[in-house]
């Protein structure tokens, strides 16, 4: 055996990562005492309604099972009585008086509790202790949850009264404190430590003050937070960036701590952008769900801002012209809410996390309420306003770049480079790595073709049809297609005008003719020429849209005339199973092809392949939510008249390197054919010719004007240079045959075969083998069962 060892160098690149997130509200300054409204960003302000959590975290005072006396803590030297809950730590929740009675009293007059800023009902501070299981003589007054059997208790700006009974377990009506910890109810000590009623928990106390201060006297030195009750601080709105290509996401990020209600929750703001102005608190919970709306107590606060103290801040406006458009998300699963009026213009707004103040339009799955329209012009602007400051949301594109990463200069076979495109505008979601998938039709897709394939670039007349027997001539139902991009050259359909139903085979006029085709194939029949010719599909977005999951059945036909009644079938049923393949032509179809003339219809028969909805139908079009891009190509390979033959275009599904960055990468690799792989089958359909992988084949060099480019089409170019991309030659050599210098009797003799072009795959060290079959007349030659000689050694 003969062996040409190929050595490759694996290149390791270390991956970046990015992580975001919201910051919640800052760490305090003290060591033991924790309060929820102290928070530099917003200068320690808080305002209205805001309920504030102060927690005491003591190790001293945190066991669970003994009794603990409870911590002293002040609010401008009343007593705040802490609860203790059952990770150990101690809780309370206080609110100004006024502003939480003018709350509650929203929320009252809607008829409807546990919504809106319903703060439960109150009590006295006089309420005896038997009603509640302690005192709260220092407070102007308690909200508890609301229970029907507690009685005496008022509601909204009525007078306080003393509430007599005892609460009762039940769902805990209050809509400000949703997610406090649970109460200590370990049975050898008393409830929370201090005997409160478990069920009038989360309690809020109430009290009336300019400022705040809390105080933890602690043994060994007391504990301090100074908090400014007035106009909240450092208001802003802010977009992820500056200019936003169609179809782009937009978030938007409000910081507002104001708007942070609720301290231990997840708070969700509802605007309606557009006159009339209208604003819901919670009218959806944190993860989307109808929280009040279509209710009596969704109620809109437009008119009871400036009550709440709120100034300019808390109404959102958005200028959408022909830029932006409204959309459903997570958060906001519904394009309208409801109090009796509907509004149909609204933005949903979700705390990042709770306490944190920041509160987003985009969910968990970076899907944002607001979008940049598909036909956006280029230059025009959108204003989204708050606190009565307006920002421009921008619909524009930048300069895009493509380059071949070539470390050493010299692009060689085997040899697996960086592919790298910077384009910002393919950005369309600034919280998720984005991949440039030939199925997405919003996506770009840089190509490379060599030689002239034939492709979708010249299609129209797209019909689909509801059974495989339908006459193609007159019962198709046209879909709208379009071929934006002529460097990739995929056809996008838009099923929309076909009307909800199943469907079983789809035609196309390919927009060439029998003699095209006949130009491009290699008829092997034919003196001095030899190949293969292949068939490059991607049918994925019908798998994906209408729901496809078995290609088992599907065939592909090529009519010439739609009353053709003599098809050829290029891929019968059951030769192929996936939605996207390179697949050979028959030569035997070829003579058929070489027969015909006319127009060239493709049809696509999916026939009994099946859905996931229905067992004897496919292509299911209802409720689609993109148009379809596809592929049809036809490549050939190999050698005609003594020219070589190498007709193929290849896409890359470049991804992007990390959340928002604009920067999308792949490989390119590249195989030249030798002797015994020229018209190897076996070895073409390896190819992967639509991949961020892509491996392309060379059977002459390619150089000068006829070297690779890598095209794409630069939206930001329009009118101008629409195809970017930079010409790399692709050198082909020579290869050379040598021996070990020294020659003598008895001992081996070592053959070195040099040719970097045998290198044809940088994952492997490729062998090539002798003859050892006696009756082969190749025998002793290093080449394949087929007779190909790679190399022959002769001693004369």
């Amino acid at each position: 055996m003969i062996s040409v060892r190929i050595l490759f160098l694996l290149l390791l690149f270390g991956l970046g990562l990015t992580i975001l997130y919201s910051t919640p509200a800052e760490a305090s300054h003290n060591p033991n005492l924790v309060v929820s409204a102290e928070n530099s960003a917003f200068d320690n302000t808080f305002t209205g309604s805001m309920v504030v959590e102060v927690v005491v975290s003591d190790p001293n005072i945190s066991d669970t099972d003994e009794g603990k006396g409870e911590p002293d803590v002040t609010i401008n030297g009343k007593d705040l009585r802490m609860v203790q809950t059952t990770d150990g730590k101690w809780y309370a929740y206080f609110a100004n008086l006024k502003k939480a009675k003018l709350a509650d009293q929203i929320a009252f007059e809607s008829g409807e509790e546990g919504v809106g800023l319903d703060f439960g009902v109150f009590c006295s501070s006089n309420t005896a202790s038997s009603v509640l299981g302690v005192s709260f003589s220092d407070s102007n007054g308690v909200a508890i949850p609301t229970s029907a059997n507690v009685t005496g208790f008022t509601n909204g700006n009525s007078s306080f009264s003393n509430c007599t009974g005892s609460p009762e377990s039940g769902d805990i009506l209050n809509n400000v404190v949703r997610r406090s910890k649970s109460i200590n109810s370990n049975s050898a000590i008393p409830t929370g430590q201090i005997g409160l009623d478990r069920d009038a928990w989360p309690i809020i106390q109430l009290y009336s003050f300019s400022d705040a201060v809390i105080q933890y006297n602690k043994a060994g030195g007391a504990q301090q937070v100074s908090l400014d009750y007035d106009e909240m601080e450092n208001i802003s709105l802010t977009l992820d960036r500056n200019f936003f290509p169609t179809n782009a996401e937009v978030f938007v990020t409000i910081n507002d701590m104001q708007l942070n209600q609720d301290p231990t929750s997840r708070d969700s703001w509802t605007f309606n952008v557009e006159s009339p102005s209208a604003v819901f608190y919670q009218a959806f919970d944190e993860n989307g769900n109808d929280s009040a709306n279509n209710t009596p107590g969704l109620v809109n606060l437009i008119s009871h801002l400036s009550s709440l103290d709120f100034e300019d801040n808390g109404v959102v406006l958005l200028n959408s012209g022909v830029v932006t458009e409204l959309k459903t998300n997570e958060y906001q699963p519904e394009s309208s809410v409801t109090d009796g009026t509907t509004f149909s213009q609204v933005i949903t707004f979700v705390e990042s996390q709770p306490n944190t103040g920041i509160f987003e339009n985009f969910d968990f799955s970076d899907q944002s309420s607001v979008g940049i329209k598909g036909d956006a012009p280029r230059g025009r602007s959108a204003t989204i306003s708050y606190n009565s400051e307006s920002t421009s949301i921008v619909s524009g594109s930048v300069t895009a770049s493509v380059s071949l990463d070539l470390p050493t200069n010299v692009f060689a076979p085997g040899q697996e480079n960086t592919v790298t495109l910077i384009d910002a505008d393919q950005n369309k979601n600034p919280g998720a790595k984005e991949d440039l998938d030939v199925f997405r039709s919003t996506a770009i897709i840089p190509s490379l073709q060599i030689g002239n394939p034939l492709t979708l670039e010249k299609s129209s007349d797209v019909q689909f049809y509801l059974t495989s027997d339908d006459d193609l001539e007159n019962d198709g139902i046209s879909a709208d297609e379009d071929v934006p991009d002529t460097n990739s050259d995929r056809l996008i359909i838009d099923t929309t005008p076909v009307s909800d139903d199943f469907y079983e085979m789809v035609s196309i006029n390919l927009g060439i003719s029998a003699n095209d085709l006949q130009s491009l194939f290699i008829d092997v029949d034919m003196p001095d020429a030899d190949g293969t010719n292949w068939i490059n599909f991607d049918l994925r977005s019908f798998e994906r849209q209408l729901d496809i999951t078995d290609f088992s059945d599907t065939s592909f036909s090529l009519f010439f005339g739609l009353d053709d009644d003599d098809e050829v079938d290029i891929i019968e049923s059951g030769e192929i199973s996936n939605a996207q393949g390179l697949v050979q032509i028959d030569n035997s179809d070829m003579d058929e092809i070489e027969s015909k003339s006319g127009n060239v219809y493709l049809v696509i028969n999916f026939d009994s392949s099946k859905n996931s909805s229905n067992d004897s139908s496919v292509l299911e079009i209802s409720n689609e939510v993109d148009t379809q891009p596809i592929v049809f190509d036809l490549f050939s390979f190999g050698e005609e008249n003594n020219q070589e033959v190498n007709n193929a275009i290849y896409r890359f599904e470049l991804e992007e390197t990390s959340a928002n960055s604009g920067t999308f990468t792949g490989t390119i690799e590249y195989s030249v054919t030798n002797q015994l792989n020229l018209f190897d089958a076996n070895f073409i359909k390896t190819l992967p010719t639509i991949s961020d992988q892509v491996k392309f084949l060379v059977n002459d060099r390619l150089i000068d004007e006829e070297g690779i480019v890598i095209r794409y089409s630069d939206v930001a170019n329009v009118g101008a240079n629409f195809d970017i991309g930079s010409q790399t030659d692709v050198q082909t050599s020579s290869g050379s045959v040598g021996i070990s210098s020294t020659l003598r009797l008895g001992h081996p003799v070592r053959v070195i075969l040099t040719d970097p072009d045998l290198n044809v795959d940088q994952d492997t060290i490729g062998s090539f083998f002798v003859i050892n079959d006696p009756n082969s007349p190749n025998v002793d030659t290093v080449g394949d069962s087929s007779g190909n000689i790679l190399l022959e050694i002769l001693i004369k």
